[in-house]
């Protein structure tokens, strides 16, 4: 039997308190990358496989 490594990305939701100035301020800040990911939960039937990243790899495999 083989074995294969499949990329998948699904879905999280929750929510981030802000402190800023401005609701703009607040939303730049909790998109950016100095704002840590809050606890969340799973959205339901979000699981699928990254087609995208799973292409490349097969295509990177293929041409060793």
């Amino acid at each position: 039997m083989s074995s294969f490594r499949i990329p998948l990305v699904w879905q999280m939701y929750g929510h981030v308190d802000v402190e800023a100035d401005t609701l703009d301020d607040a939303i730049e800040y909790a998109l950016g990358p100095d704002c840590p990911l809050p606890e969340g939960e799973y959205v339901d039937d979000s699981i699928q496989v990254d087609d995208l990243l799973l292409n490349q790899e097969a295509t990177h495999e293929s041409h060793q």
